[in-house]
């Protein structure tokens, strides 16, 4: 603010992430922008062309690059984003086959798989960069701020996508499959959840065209 305010040298407003660190609006929104742009470019490229996998890239970019889209340059955006839908995409027909898992909407691949990598790429590409404000003590790298390391980031990522997501998701379906509401029975599965609705909308295509006659 200015001296015609009475309050020259006053910040009123300053942008931060969520750890106190300073940051650039309008670089994280440019950020998100090439971000989505490269998971959209790199879920067409692999996938060659489905319309599914190409608007799910574009969301697995932005999840890929979203650990480090207030510090990276647009470019690393866009690169990580790229690399973090292919390995998302390739991942989710990895476990389909080897696991029988089907990831049907692939939300797993797209916020699980991305998110990983995005989390372990963001360690190495921003190693040394602070992730809390000065001041908060001295560190065993030496500092007085907590510094981004590969190492810190995949222990988040374990706690963030194991011990919260995973596992209780696991127990969760094992208390579900113990009370035998994790599947529908397997005749269902064969003819088909839609079957009564179809059955009854024939009956009522039936009574409607008998009622014309």
């Amino acid at each position: 603010l200015g001296p015609e305010y009475g309050m020259e040298g006053v910040t009123f407003f300053t942008a931060t992430n969520i750890y106190v660190t300073p940051t650039t609006l309008s670089g994280i929104t440019m950020n998100f922008l090439l971000s989505l742009a490269g998971g959209l470019l790199a879920g067409y490229w692999i996938s060659k062309g489905d319309p599914f996998w190409t608007y799910s890239g574009g969301l697995a970019g932005i999840i890929a690059a979203s650990a480090g889209n207030d510090l990276y340059h647009p470019m690393q955006s866009l690169i990580i984003a790229g690399i973090g839908t292919v390995i998302a995409y390739k991942l989710h027909y990895w476990v389909e086959r080897e696991f029988k898992i089907d990831d049907a909407v692939g939300a797993v691949a797209v916020h699980g798989y991305a998110g990983v990598v995005g989390l372990v790429i963001c360690g190495f590409v921003l190693w040394g960069y602070p992730s809390s404000g000065y001041g908060v003590g001295s560190m065993w790298v030496g500092t007085d701020y907590a510094p981004i390391n590969p190492l810190g980031m995949i222990i988040g990522a374990i706690i963030m996508f194991g011990v919260l997501g995973f596992l209780p998701g696991w127990i969760l379906a094992k208390i579900l499959h113990s009370a035998g509401k994790l599947r529908i029975p397997r005749d269902v599965e064969l003819a088909g959840l839609d079957y009564n609705i179809m059955e009854q909308a024939r009956k009522d295509e039936r009574a409607v065209a008998s009622s014309n006659r």
